[in-house]
């Protein structure tokens, strides 16, 4: 899954002390050299996030071999936070905010889906 911000239909860069404020509590391995972060959730959940971080900001965050449950709920608290989306090659748009919809990209706009929690996204993704 991808993470970005867009504004006007474009790609933004996302505020860096949303990233840092949500996963670095839970982050217990890093690689900077290859801007590599892995979490722990507290429900014994993980994943592996690629998200480089410089001048306080992030371009993107990409999130893989994740577990469901409480990562997917830090997922969903960071997007809320960053004002940003999740992209699911082949899905539908994961929204944080109903206002997000007017700055996505005109070709994500029908099928963006408002999730509030982690269970949300879980069912997006089985939906696909």
């Amino acid at each position: 899954m991808f993470v970005q911000r867009f504004d006007q239909g474009d790609a933004a860069p996302m505020a860096g002390d949303a990233f840092l404020a949500v996963f670095e509590p839970r982050v217990d391995r890093r690689e900077p050299q290859h801007s590599y972060w892995h979490i722990s959730a507290h429900d014994g959940g993980t994943a592996d996030l690629y998200a480089a971080l410089a001048d306080g900001t992030l371009d993107s965050l990409m999130i893989s071999r994740f577990s469901a449950g409480a990562v997917l709920d830090l997922l969903v608290r960071y997007i809320g936070l960053a004002d940003a989306v999740v992209l699911l090659p082949g899905c539908s748009t994961l929204l944080a905010h109903e206002r997000q919809r007017r700055h996505l990209p005109e070709e994500l706009r029908a099928e963006a889906v408002l999730v509030q929690a982690g269970a949300d996204v879980e069912r997006v993704l089985q939906s696909c």
